[in-house]
């Protein structure tokens, strides 16, 4: 890897590398020399060659929409291709050099504190305040509203067909998706990928976006449901509350279309197992619909066994679903700190379980209009604690760390 980089950017020869965790891109290593450091990727398990692309031209979206955001992104530095014989893949490997992104990916454990659940709702909602032409403009996708309300009710039609859902959570989203006021929204540009790789926190903020190569225009809750798979439940009212305080012209609706997305994760993983074949997960699945279906319905889910359309997991018909939204009050943002100046090497970074959201106590209905906020709003920095064993001077910055190798 330090013999590709040093053919990939003039004046750069590493002299000393730290191995980072691969995050799913495969083979990741924090290179430096005397002046600067620099992260080097070569994309193995994957072919990513595209979003590649597409990330060095999101990142200069990036730099023109959010001037003054509180977060980073990946900033390419340069990017090439090598024959497979290097990595030993089947087919030729890209290879980038980007800046090293400040603080560490979140791995698999989900934000719990408020200060972080505040920092990432601040942030989504300094994506989603921009204007979207100049991402329509650089020809990335703009999802119409109907289209997405479109593909939604077919995925529904698709898992009512595999006979797992039971009937009173295939009725709850019909109903749900069909309303047509849910679809009152304007399109934003939105991160479109976030997962526990891409969101970069210290222990207290959010510091850095990764994966940005999907940026679109599309629904801003989209980006929402993602993250609330990334935050504890207790923490989930905390976001939205400062979601709604840091975006207050959002659409009425967009924290219910989150939960509802939030939601219909587990069904696409039943109808992902259910396209491979895999039994296995398609009985996983199944049951995660079930436990959902308890949490939202309860024992009244048992008791209408004889309601229409029977499925072999539930014949149920809906008593009471209430609203699954929550409010907490707004938390203070502690004060603001100096971030790392490097990409933390963190140890694992499993994928979490799968997030089934309980029913939360309905909030207030907000009176914002639905007019397109159209500046970037400024974010309060802060600086909460991960339980992590990072160093700000060791591991983390690949000079001092056991694991940094000089190239001599």
């Amino acid at each position: 890897m330090t013999a590709i980089a040093a053919t990939m950017l003039d004046g750069f020869v590493p002299t000393t590398w730290t191995p980072l965790p691969p995050l799913d891109a495969g083979v990741r290593v924090l290179l430096g020399n005397d002046d600067q450091q620099l992260v080097a990727t070569a994309q193995t398990q994957l072919d990513r060659t595209a979003d590649i692309g597409s990330a060095a031209e999101a990142g200069r979206i990036y730099e023109s929409m959010y001037p003054h955001a509180d977060f980073v992104w990946p900033r390419l530095r340069a990017i090439t291709e090598v024959d497979a014989d290097y990595f030993d893949t089947s087919s030729p490997t890209t290879v980038t050099l980007a800046d090293p992104l400040p603080g560490a990916p979140l791995g698999d454990v989900p934000i719990s504190d408020t200060a972080r659940a505040s920092s990432l709702a601040q942030a989504l909602a300094t994506l989603h305040s921009a204007a979207p032409e100049p991402v329509s403009d650089a020809g990335f996708p703009v999802e119409d509203p109907s289209r997405s309300q479109f593909l939604i009710l077919e995925r529904l039609d698709q898992a009512a067909s595999t006979g797992r859902v039971p009937s009173s959570l295939l009725q709850h989203w019909e109903e749900e998706f069909e309303k047509v006021a849910l679809w009152h929204f304007l399109a934003t540009p939105i991160h479109g990928s976030l997962d526990e790789t891409s969101v970069y926190t210290d222990q207290e903020r959010v510091l850095a976006l990764a994966e940005i190569g999907r940026l679109r225009v599309a629904d801003p809750a989209i980006d929402l449901a993602a993250a609330s798979a990334l935050i504890d439940p207790a923490a989930l009212p905390t976001f939205y509350d400062e979601y709604r305080n840091s975006r207050p012209r959002a659409d009425e609706h967009v924290i219910a279309r989150a939960e509802l997305l939030a939601e219909f994760a587990v069904l696409d993983w039943l109808l992902e197992a259910v396209d491979s074949g895999d039994e296995t997960a398609v009985e996983d699945a199944a049951g995660l619909l079930s436990s959902f279906n308890e949490v939202l319905f309860g024992s009244s889910a048992d008791a209408a066994a004889s309601a229409e359309e029977p499925t072999s997991e539930s014949a149920t018909e809906p008593e009471d679903r209430g609203d699954t939204r929550g409010a907490a009050p707004n938390s203070s943002a502690p004060a603001a700190a100096d971030a790392p100046d490097v990409e933390a090497a963190i140890t694992e970074t499993a994928a979490h379980d799968v997030f089934i959201p309980g029913a939360q106590p309905p909030s207030a209905p907000s009176d914002d209009d639905s007019e397109f906020d159209s500046e970037p709003g400024s974010q309060v920095r802060t600086e909460p604690n991960r339980d992590t064993d990072e160093t700000d001077d060791g591991e983390e910055t690949g000079r001092d760390g056991e694991e940094t190798g000089r190239i001599r």
